[in-house]
């Protein structure tokens, strides 16, 4: 066998040593490509559309970035606008939502001008029932009147809507009061205690109300009042009239003497006790004493209800008495009273 030469020698190690410098050059040519297109598919994945929130409710004084947009990227935490007050809402138009979008460098922009946010903010409330509280309280404590007093506010109802972590509490730092014609004027602040965050100034008129009885339906003419015909409402006093039958005792067992309307007020005038005798018809008409009881008829010359004292005339006779009503078609001669007795 042969020797290899030193020629073929040089040749098999020239080639040897450009294969392993191509071997080692190949992946430092190729990676920039690579890794260019790597990134590009990396970004293209990452990329996503930002989205409009268009309700927003928020629990601070500020509004941010954030809220509006999502994602919103590095800026999310960038104050945009003063939130509403507690209570309120505050309605962000797309014309100003893009420009705040430009302003952060949030690829977003509104394809309408329907595009808009709605931001509210939660609160503690005072109720208005609180509010009158605080005021009738005040009054009792200027006048020493009873509690048949009803509030009415200048433009109300009103609430108080403080931040939801302050306690709904109020107080009254003012109130002026005349008597003369009920108007009164006073000053609230809230909270009760620590920082004021709310000061409400409010007028309006104390009418003081009576509790009467009033027909719960419609009671047509004749009927017989009874307890379950009636409740107890309140009303202001003003304006309701004379006359007012205030007693519900005094109308159960009353005949409607014309239809009574469900819910208002009932006038001595629109009752009566019922009719037991009508007038001309025939009725039993009594006598008695120690020793005797005689009956006879009589016919009925005007209606009577119990108690009353109506004229009588005898069937018979002619003759007119004066009897008092004692039952249903029955009347009784009470001969310890004067009696008219005269002739037609």
């Amino acid at each position: 066998m042969k020797p290899i030469s030193n020629h073929c020698l040089s040749v098999i190690y020239a080639l040897v040593l450009a294969g392993f410098v191509i071997a080692l050059t190949f992946p430092v040519l190729t990676f920039p490509a690579l890794a260019e297109t790597a990134s590009k598919a990396e970004s293209e994945e990452v990329k996503v559309p930002v989205v409009l929130n268009p309700i927003v409710q928020v629990d601070a004084e500020f509004i941010h970035v954030g809220d509006l947009f999502e994602p919103a990227g590095q800026y999310a935490d960038r104050t945009v606008i003063r939130a509403p007050e507690p209570g309120q809402e505050l309605v962000l138009p797309a014309v100003w939502l893009w420009k705040a979008a430009k302003t952060f460098g949030i690829d977003w922009r509104p394809t309408s001008t329907a595009e808009t946010v709605t931001v509210t903010r939660p609160s503690s409330v005072i109720t208005t029932s609180q509010i009158e509280g605080l005021l009738l309280d005040s009054f009792f404590k200027r006048t020493g009147e009873d509690d048949l007093v009803e509030v009415e506010e200048d433009g109300g109802p009103y609430r108080i809507h403080l931040p939801r972590s302050v306690a709904p509490t109020a107080r009254v730092e003012r109130f002026d009061y005349d008597a003369h014609s009920g108007r009164f004027t006073a000053t609230l602040l809230a909270p009760a205690e620590g920082r004021t965050l709310q000061k409400m100034n409010i007028s309006g008129r104390f009418h003081r109300m009576v509790e009467l009885p009033v027909p719960t339906r419609r009671l047509g003419k004749d009927h017989i009042i009874e307890a379950g015909d009636l409740t107890i409402v309140r009303m202001r006093e003003e304006g309701l009239g004379t006359n007012l039958i205030i007693d519900e005792n005094k109308l159960i067992g009353q005949s409607v003497g014309r239809s009574l309307t469900s819910g208002k007020p009932i006038r001595a005038g629109d009752v009566g006790a019922p009719i037991l005798v009508e007038k001309g018809r025939i009725i039993t008409v009594s006598l008695q004493t120690d020793r005797m009881v005689l009956s006879v008829q009589g016919r009925a010359m005007e209606n009577g209800a119990l108690d009353d004292v109506i004229r009588v005339q005898n069937t018979q006779s002619n003759t007119v008495i004066d009897a008092v009503v004692i039952g249903s078609g029955r009347v009784e001669v009470q001969l310890q009273q004067p009696l008219a007795m005269r002739t037609e």
